[in-house]
């Protein structure tokens, strides 16, 4: 197990340069990815907030049902 982890610490403190490219297209994609990714939050958010608020008026208005019965 140790031997595992000394060959990946080698591998991370002595790699090469990699000479990479990133092309305009990329960076639009990735914000195209954060963007969707944080209206998709909020939509989630406000999907169950709003199920969240139904469930407590339906239990509210249960209770307020029971006490005009009796």
């Amino acid at each position: 197990m140790k031997l595992i982890l000394y060959v990946i610490l080698i591998n991370i403190v002595y790699s090469n340069i990699a000479y990479a490219y990133l092309d305009p297209g990329t960076g639009s994609m990735i914000l195209q990815v954060i963007v969707g990714g944080i209206a998709a939050f909020f939509a989630s958010v406000l999907f169950y907030f709003r199920k969240f608020k139904i469930f407590f008026r339906n239990f509210f208005n249960k209770e307020k049902k029971k006490d005009k019965k009796n």
